[in-house]
């Protein structure tokens, strides 16, 4: 049940913008989207955003042309119907929310990522979209950092790599992926790697986040943890801006 706990805007007039980031298999998309839910707030999927640029990619054989994806992003309309739960990515109005999950967009998405006129273009959009919808829990590899420094709240979610392996390995294997431990392990390893050497964009703890290390907690405490502090941090936003009244 959505607790409205927050104001339709930052004092400030900007929207209320919560991030979560973090490597892969810390638990954060799922977090993400019960915290939306939790605050009534919408979810923004950022790494769908990447995945959908990089499945255009595949289709127009263009992921090894650094120049022509620079080139056809602008040119992508990426939009979130925002009334499925979670919400559905849309790619030039197609929803393209399972097309996004193969292994081999999987694989790619680094394309994107590492594109900096790709990332450039996102960026702007995911800031539109929070600007859009007033209030917004993101998650990512670069919200806190880049994207929305000044965010209300920020989150960077961590847990034992082993723990992280064993999450993945249950998401695929839902989808009828079998992958085994070690080889988990190894690809979690060398994405981390991947992640944190970025040039632009690289995955770091932002100034001022809140680190949660969900390695013993269940989703639904991470998300009651998550929105004790959110629920502290809107609250002295508040105050704060109520002092500066004239």
């Amino acid at each position: 049940m959505a607790q409205n706990i927050s104001p339709s805007r930052h004092p400030a007039h900007q929207p209320v913008v919560i991030t979560l980031d973090g490597p892969a298999g810390s638990g954060k998309s799922a977090v993400a989207h019960q915290l939306a839910r939790y605050l009534g707030f919408q979810h923004l999927d950022t790494g769908a955003m990447y995945r959908a640029v990089t499945l255009d990619a595949i289709e127009r054989g263009i992921t090894q042309n650094p120049q022509a994806m620079a080139s056809r992003v602008g040119e992508l309309n990426l939009d979130f119907d925002w009334n499925r739960q979670p919400a559905h990515i849309l790619l030039n109005g197609r929803d393209v929310s399972e097309a996004i999950r193969t292994p081999e967009v999987t694989r790619l998405t680094y394309v994107s990522a590492d594109n900096t006129a790709v990332r450039t273009v996102l960026v702007d959009c995911q800031r539109r979209i929070a600007e859009k919808t007033g209030r917004i829990v993101t998650e990512g590899r670069d919200q806190g950092t880049i994207v929305f420094p000044d965010a209300i709240c920020k989150f960077y979610l961590d847990a034992d790599i082993d723990v992280r392996a064993d999450r993945r390995i249950n998401e695929l294997a839902k989808k009828g992926v079998l992958v085994t431990k070690i080889k988990m392990v190894e690809e979690l390893k060398n994405r981390d790697a991947q992640d944190k050497s970025r040039a632009i964009g690289g995955l770091a703890v932002a100034s001022g986040a809140i680190i949660v290390d969900t390695t013993l907690l269940t989703p639904k405490q991470v998300v009651e943890e998550l929105a004790r502090h959110a629920a502290e941090k809107i609250a002295e936003a508040a105050g704060a801006a109520d002092a500066v009244k004239p």
